[in-house]
């Protein structure tokens, strides 16, 4: 069969009105996904890192949600944007999360922030009794870290609350390890996922270590029973020698109330079938993305779509 010269134009617009078709169709499914801002935390924290892989995982399934993350200082601020329409969802602290939930939901508990204090190896902290006293970064303003190393010194008669003293300052965390290297600051606290990438360098060019926490966590529990939890951080990370105790704390996936029950349902799938892409490569933390994990969220709430969804896959 010859194919004429009318034929191969014809065959040729046939392929472009294809092609277009197909690229309207594509760009109609962009166009019409549910999107979602995510409130995270700061860049090279394990919550930014976390909403860029929920973001992945969302494309990649096909599963017409976009997920937007949106770096914040943590927490509390996530917690705000929220009630404010600023986001539709947020990672949270669990113990940030209780104090004021402003309405919203739980979809499911992730995995353990690790409370992390950094010190320089030959400065003048050597144990948790030592922080009085001493300048310190407690963490970023607005983050969960600050909450948490608030209620810690309270514990201790250090007054944590009141973070307006020269003592106690909040720095995000790369300008508290610049602080800490200029000796302006003799310890900084940063809540989040073993390890950090950011704290992993540094502690690795400037001779710094890690603070056992666990004559604190006693007196956290007393006060607070059934949120902090003796948590184990091996030998190995930041460079250290021996393990360690710190304070353990869970991160949600929280919800604003007004989501839609099918997007709830949609992100719970997300968190089930995609475990095992959505916790970071280089991560040795505890991960809550189990079924018997993701539903344990404490006393804050599951969204009621989010437990109609887990009651769907697991009875």
């Amino acid at each position: 069969m010859t194919l004429t010269r009318r034929d191969l134009i014809g065959a040729t617009l046939a392929s472009s009105a294809l092609a277009v078709a197909l690229g309207l169709s594509a760009c109609t499914g962009r166009d019409t996904a549910t999107r979602l801002r995510l409130a995270s935390g700061e860049r090279g924290g394990n919550y930014h890192r976390f909403a860029r892989l929920l973001r992945d995982a969302a494309h990649h399934g096909d599963t017409g949600l976009a997920v937007t993350p949106v770096a914040t200082n943590g927490s509390a601020e996530n917690l705000e944007k929220l009630a404010s329409g600023a986001a539709e969802l947020a990672m949270c602290l669990a113990d940030t999360a209780e104090v004021d939930p402003g309405g919203s939901a739980a979809i499911g508990r992730i995995y353990q922030n690790y409370l992390q204090c950094i010190v320089r190896a030959d400065g003048p902290i050597t144990a948790f009794e030592d922080l009085a006293g001493h300048p310190i970064s407690i963490g970023a303003p607005g983050s969960g870290c600050s909450f948490t190393v608030r209620r810690l010194l309270d514990t201790q008669g250090q007054d944590g609350r009141n973070v307006d003293r020269q003592n106690v300052q909040e720095h995000p965390i790369a300008e508290a390890l610049d602080r800490l290297d200029a000796g302006d600051v003799d310890a900084c606290f940063w809540s989040g996922g073993l390890p950090t990438p950011l704290i992993d360098r540094r502690a690795r060019t400037s001779g710094r270590r890690l603070l056992d926490l666990s004559n604190g966590i006693e007196a956290l529990q007393h006060d607070h029973p059934d949120v902090y939890l003796a948590a184990r951080v091996p030998s190995g990370v930041y460079g250290s020698t021996a393990p360690l105790t710190t304070v353990g704390v869970p991160s949600l996936l929280m919800a604003s109330p007004g989501l839609a029950d099918s997007t709830v349902a949609s992100l719970v799938d997300i968190l089930i079938e995609d475990a095992h892409s959505l916790v970071p490569q280089d991560s040795i933390g505890v991960q809550f993305l189990t079924p018997s994990d993701l539903i344990d969220t404490g006393t804050l709430a599951l969204h009621p779509a989010a437990r109609a969804r887990y009651r769907e896959r697991y009875g």
